[in-house]
């Protein structure tokens, strides 16, 4: 860490001085994604769905909601006095002359500029560590000055106790130093160790500009606040603290976006049915739903106080207008297809051959018929999927989506209370949701630079870590470790096989290569042997998933006797054509082809070559072996059996073709026993990896670190947002 902070100390000196303007911001927005790590194997069940009740259908005449104003409360940002600096995320403050001119920020160091004198100051409140002693921070601030900057003969010209934060002890020092054209400089340190963090006030200039400031750096020290009751306004013990990215507009849109409901998205808006952490289809807009004998009609009866955020009714006109704007070929949606596209006349209305979705009656404000195309058994689990989410027809109608996205009227658990560019979006209870959930607010940090140092230091209440953290935080006397929560998630990496190209039309070539990959190896490589090995394409918690399978496909990998054989069984056993793998990206180095590659050399005397394609041209030029990853948006074998492998499905990216495998996708879908249902699935999934149309590779384990004061935290192994099932504990521990 320290080799970090003081090169952003002295990137931020240059900075100051050689602009001599004041700099604008410079932060740096990161992404959070689960990261891949061991992996708990459980038995997966079928995720059941709630019995259907059925009730007498009213047939009041529609009588649509007037349009009109929506006004959506928001809290007006603090007014932050001249010369006051303040930041909400830890609670510092303090304040210093209002002709200075207040700098970049890079991390938790902010920098200032006194105009008049030509001094730079930095200021740093941070987590203290083992060697965030006074001693190391001065001999490394003087060490790394002395060489970025050429200087010679530094000299402690004093050194002395003064008071911090009102009476906290502090050590205050002043350097002068001589630099490389020959002018003197002068250094001015304030250094305070509280609980478990430090501050540090460093001045940069001229000794006598130094000695002239004296009085002012140390008024500024001992005036510091460190205020940790209150997060932007909010009580901290009513607010789950996360880290997220900065948001991208579309994402905040239901009918655009393509993450899942454990997004922002999730938080805002509402369907009519939502996924549950373990997996359960549950009422949400809908408190129930009839099901015709045939599967194919579905009667939703809305709640009677289901609202908007302004506490408006949200009706069942709401959920027509969300699911037709979904599908209207203006928007340009890259989900409405996938998620919607059961409903009879959705595709017209894609194709933009309709104005309606002819499949959806209003009966009154709280009834909503739904006619498919066909019985589909996973359509409610499809509308766990946020496409379907219900909008404010009143707001998003008439604005553009700039105007609504940040502002929006929530049909879901949480709104919005305050969006801070590249610092925080901030999150309040929605309190005409039917269910408001237990924390009253959520911020989401989006500056983060550290995340376990932000989790040590109580600042964060959940991390995900990357492989070199699990592999430390696993260990069971990691101090860390009983905060520590794991699971598979359900993400499968595969090489997708192409059957329609020679040599890879012979089933026996095709078995050859997948036995020659040295999946344990593998892991090793990309994960440090913390993901789980995959030899099924379903993951674990996919209904269907058979752990009877992955022992039996177990048994069969990484032999090179038995891929030898296989070759020699084929009509390529003179000599294979040179192979092609297709990826996505630029040329870069991939280690996990490379080593595949490598296997398939030495084994079977294969000429492999990697051409790179875009991803939106990936299918057209897809040569014999595709690398791709898929990760479930719904608990339902479909999802990924009959989305890759089914020949007609975009998603087929190696254009695996199997007319027999398609007959069996296509009775699947339409089967209305689960029982037989999954068992279906598990044949056709048994039937593909003996065709060996694809080699898995690895099943995703997520490791994240969950904070003592977050009671009833499960890690789903789907895209679910936690937030609305946890609570806050305040008096547990706030980190090590």
């Amino acid at each position: 860490m320290r080799t970090r902070k003081i090169f952003g100390l002295l990137l931020l000196f240059v900075l100051l001085v050689a602009c001599q303007t004041e700099p604008g911001p410079a932060r740096q927005v990161v992404n959070w994604e689960p990261d891949a790590p061991e992996a708990y194997s459980f038995s997966a069940t079928p995720a059941p769905l709630p019995s259907p009740t059925g009730q007498p259908v009213p047939t009041l005449e529609p009588t649509p909601t007037a349009v009109t104003d929506v006004t959506i409360p928001t809290r007006a940002p603090t007014a932050v006095p001249e010369g006051v600096y303040v930041r909400e995320r830890d609670g510092l403050s303090f304040f210093y002359p209002s002709a200075w001119l207040l700098g970049s920020e890079f991390d938790t160091v902010v920098s200032l500029r006194d105009p008049s004198l030509g001094l730079v100051v930095t200021v740093d409140y941070d987590l203290a560590e083992e060697d965030s002693s006074y001693e190391r921070l001065r001999d490394d601030i003087l060490g790394d000055l002395g060489e970025s900057l050429d200087l010679t003969d530094v000299e402690t010209i004093s050194e002395q106790d003064i008071l911090f934060a009102g009476d906290n002890p502090a050590t205050r020092a002043i350097f002068s130093a001589v630099e490389a054209d020959g002018q003197p400089l002068g250094i001015y340190l304030t250094y305070a160790l509280v609980e478990d963090h430090f501050f540090t006030l460093v001045a940069f200039g001229d000794l006598d500009n130094i000695n002239a400031r004296l009085a002012t750096l140390d008024a500024m020290t001992n005036q510091v606040s460190l205020d940790n009751a209150a997060l932007y306004g909010l009580n901290r013990d009513e607010t789950l603290i996360l880290l997220g990215s900065d948001p991208f507009l579309p994402s905040l849109d239901p009918a655009q976006t393509t993450g899942s409901a454990g997004g922002y998205v999730g938080l805002l808006y509402s369907g009519l049915v939502r996924l549950t952490p373990d997996l359960q289809i549950m009422p949400d807009l809908a408190e129930r739903w009839d099901v015709s004998e045939d599967g194919t009609v579905y009667t939703f009866t809305l709640r009677e106080d289901a609202a908007f955020a302004d506490g408006r009714p949200l009706t069942a006109y709401d959920v027509k207008y969300s699911w037709e704007r979904a599908t209207n070929p203006l928007i340009e949606s890259r989900t409405a297809a996938t998620y919607l596209g059961d409903i009879v006349g959705a595709s017209e209305r894609l194709a933009g051959r309709a104005t309606d979705i002819s499949g959806l009656d209003v009966v009154d404000d709280h009834t909503l018929v739904v006619t498919l195309d066909g019985p589909k058994p996973y359509f409610l689990a499809k509308l766990t999927y946020p496409t379907s989410f219900i909008v404010d027809r009143r707001l998003v109608a008439t604005r553009d989506l700039e105007d609504w996205a940040l502002t929006p009227n929530a049909s879901g658990p949480y709104t919005i209370l305050e969006y801070q560019e590249f610092e925080a979006l901030i999150f309040v209870r929605n309190e005409h949701y039917h269910t408001p959930p237990a924390v009253p607010n959520v911020v989401y940090f989006l500056d983060a630079i550290d995340p376990l140092r932000m989790f040590k230091a109580g600042s964060i209440d959940q991390t995900f870590l990357g492989t070199i953290e699990a592999q430390d935080v696993r260990r069971p006397s990691d101090p860390l470790n009983a905060q520590l929560v794991s699971g598979t998630s359900m993400c499968t990496t595969l090489m997708q096989l192409n059957n329609n190209l020679p040599p890879f039309d012979d089933v026996q070539v095709r078995r050859a290569f997948a036995l020659a990959v040295d999946k344990n190896a593998l892991n090793n490589l990309l994960t440090d042997g913390l993901d789980l090995r995959a030899d099924t394409i379903l993951p674990p918690a996919m209904p269907g998933y058979s752990l009877d399978l992955a022992r039996e496909q177990e048994n069969m990998h990484s032999n090179a006797q038995l891929a030898q054989a296989a070759l020699a069984a084929s009509s390529y056993a003179d000599g294979l054509p040179p192979i092609i793998i297709t990826a996505t990206g630029s040329n870069t180095d991939r280690d996990d082809l490379d080593a595949m590659i490598q296997n398939w050399r030495e084994i079977l005397g294969a000429e492999v070559t990697i051409e790179f394609v875009p991803s939106d041209a990936l299918r057209e030029n897809a040569g014999h072996i595709v690398p791709y990853g898929w990760c479930a948006d719904y608990p339902d074998p479909q999802n990924f059996l009959d989305i890759l492998y089914h020949s007609e499905s975009d998603f087929n990216v190696a254009g695996f073709d199997d007319p027999e495998i398609d007959a069996l996708l296509e009775q699947a879908r339409t089967e209305l026993d689960v029982v037989v249902r999954l068992a279906l699935y598990q044949t056709i999934e048994s039937k593909l990896l003996a065709d060996a149309a694809t080699i898995p590779l690895l099943h995703s384990v997520s490791d994240v670190l969950i904070s003592d004061r977050v009671d009833g935290y499960v890690l789903a192994p789907i895209g679910v947002n936690f937030v609305r099932y946890v609570t806050l504990n305040p008096e547990a521990g706030e980190g090590e």
